[in-house]
């Protein structure tokens, strides 16, 4: 070999182990080489995390879409939840059901208790049976509800579900304030979804809803709503500057006063409910589209003086063709936690045969029937479609 060629190997060399020097110089000053395989770890699991979670996110609405379509089409669902909470409500005193887990097999009844002082938690007997996880939750058995004596009826609403069932609050107990806050799109959906349960649930007149909850809902100013005769719950984007009457319970975006249940609201569509540990973190992302599909078949509630859940047979609701496609000319909107949700769901203005009698809530219909429907993208939760009341 010639001294050239000799001269290059060396060269080659130098040069390698320059670069090996520079670089175990460079670890070492970034703490080492565990330290730097710890942050490529992590980089890559956040990588994958980033490519993989619209897939996710799309795989979880569209299972608990389906999850909640069954459940809040099962009327005899509804009616075995109501007369759940009543049955806790009997078994202690000190005992305040407040919502319930409601599966095809199982129902789980969320109970408030003065523990704080360090009193256990009451330990319901069978047919029930305490979660061992939180002695808060306690189950049954859908076979085992019988009757509830003269309790009155839970007012339910759904507001999500868990993975398993179908989250149901009752609106008609506990603070008469229901503050939903945070992400604003999500925050705004899920208010959107309460109020249409509300409205179909109960009679004509009860459910008030101001201006700002729905551009396409005109509404009045909260205060002018507040008062107005024969209202029981009163839906406002913002709380009335004035006081609430005390036989008015307040749904609103946003803070409140006075005793007030908080739903806060994440980006991502989950709901938590402070102070129910047992229901953790919902997932609200597909609420609102679930109340669009089953809104016709939500029972009246049993105060209201309509017809019970084995007076009427079940409602058959039409399919929607190719109800998850977006509609021609709709984009999916950038990611944006302070932005109006870019389209809306609707709901169709059709009522089925079988549930002529049926209200059709101001609040979730649109003018434009299926027309506005669109799918919650990976971006934020849809909110409910709603249209000027009818005169």
């Amino acid at each position: 070999m010639g001294d050239g060629g000799l001269t290059t190997w060396f060269g080659l060399a130098g040069a390698v182990i320059l670069v090996v020097a520079v670089t175990h110089w460079l670890v070492r000053r970034g703490g080492g080489w565990k330290a730097l395989l710890r942050r490529t770890r992590h980089e890559a699991r956040l990588t994958v995390r980033a490519f993989t979670g619209p897939v996710r996110t799309e795989i979880r609405y569209r299972s608990g879409l389906r999850l909640l379509v069954r459940l809040l089409r099962d009327r005899d669902l509804w009616a075995d939840a109501e007369r759940a909470v009543a049955m806790a409500g009997d078994v202690d005193p000190t005992a305040r059901p407040y919502g319930v887990l409601a599966g095809p097999d199982l129902l789980g009844v969320l109970v408030a208790a003065g523990t704080a002082n360090g009193s256990p938690a009451p330990v319901p007997p069978e047919p029930w049976a305490a979660d061992p996880a939180d002695p808060l939750l306690w189950w049954i058995s859908r076979g085992d509800v019988g009757g509830a004596g003269g309790a009155a009826a839970p007012l339910l609403v759904c507001a999500g579900t868990d993975g398993r069932h179908a989250v149901l609050l009752d609106l008609a107990t506990g603070p008469t304030a229901v503050s939903v806050h945070g992400a604003p799109r999500t925050a705004r959906a899920v208010l959107q979804a309460l109020a249409a349960q509300l409205e179909v649930r109960l009679p004509a007149g009860t459910v008030a809803v101001s201006d700002g909850v729905h551009p396409r809902h005109p509404g009045r100013p909260a205060d002018e709503i507040v008062d107005q005769p024969g209202v029981g719950f009163v839906v406002t984007a913002q709380a009335p500057s004035r006081p609430v009457p005390d036989d008015v319970r307040l749904l609103t975006l946003g803070p409140a006063r006075g005793r007030v249940r908080l739903l806060a609201a994440s980006p991502d569509g989950m709901l938590t409910v402070h102070g129910a540990p047992a229901v953790g973190r919902i997932d609200a992302l597909p609420l609102a589209r679930a109340v669009v599909k089953a809104l016709n078949a939500l029972p009246p509630h049993p105060a209201s003086g309509g017809p019970g859940p084995d007076d009427e047979p079940p409602v058959q609701i039409a399919p929607v063709e190719h109800p998850d496609v977006l509609p021609a000319g709709v984009a999916a909107a950038p990611h944006d936690d302070l932005a109006e949700p870019d389209f809306t769901l609707g709901v169709t203005s059709e009522t089925p045969p079988a549930r002529a009698a049926v209200r059709t809530p101001s609040t979730a219909v649109a003018d434009d029937g299926l027309d506005d429907l669109a799918e919650p993208t990976t971006s934020g939760i849809a909110g409910v479609s709603a249209a000027p009341p009818t005169p």
